[in-house]
């Protein structure tokens, strides 16, 4: 099946967001925790990212690009483009993150992002968010103390409608407030000559 996308109201994400924050806040104060970074993963997590520090008070931002590369040579693969924890030095012994995405498909992402914070704080609590995830795609709760998302998506029409409706999953893939469709069906930018110039 062909992959179908739904543009997500401004109304609807901020719905998702309240229901995010209202969860988080609520396993902060239990578990007695302060995070000490907020961590988008971008592009797409930029904005959730922003709404969420703002909500729940946090004010230290570290964030991290990692994005899917075709090259040349017809090698394909993700990268992190970008990761700031060289910038930034911890004494505590059990920082606190907090990874935000937007759009969780496989999950390659997110573990590229707690692989790099575990290998320079072995000991660090992960907290991972996103808005929508992939339904039956890979989940964190063995490597991070906290795991939430907004809804679940047919992830390239593998359901049908009626099958969503039972699974209780959205079938349409999000098309969020700020993204163009065009840029969703063609990303030029996966390749090699536009990002590493």
């Amino acid at each position: 099946m062909q992959k179908e996308y739904k543009r997500m109201s401004h109304e609807e994400f901020i719905n998702y967001i309240d229901k995010l924050s209202n969860n988080l806040e609520k396993y902060i104060k239990e578990n007695n925790l302060k995070i000490d970074f907020i961590c988008p993963v971008l592009r797409s997590g930029a904005i959730p990212a922003v709404y969420i520090s703002n909500k729940l008070n946090i004010v230290k931002f570290l964030p991290m690009q990692v994005k899917h590369v075709k090259y040349n040579n017809g090698e394909s693969k993700t990268e992190m483009l970008l990761n700031s924890l060289g910038s930034i030095s911890i004494k505590k012994n059990e920082p606190v993150f907090l990874i935000i995405e937007a759009l969780h498909s496989s999950g390659e992402s997110a573990k590229i992002c707690i692989d790099a914070i575990k290998n320079k704080y072995s000991k660090a609590k992960i907290l991972y968010i996103c808005l929508a995830k992939a339904f039956n795609s890979r989940n964190f709760r063995d490597i991070t103390i906290y795991e939430d998302n907004a809804i679940y998506y047919n992830k390239n029409g593998e359901y049908t409608k009626d099958e969503c409706l039972k699974l209780n999953i959205e079938y349409y893939s999000p098309l969020f407030p700020w993204e163009k469709l065009e840029n969703e069906l063609n990303h030029p930018d996966d390749l090699e000559e536009n990002i590493f110039f």
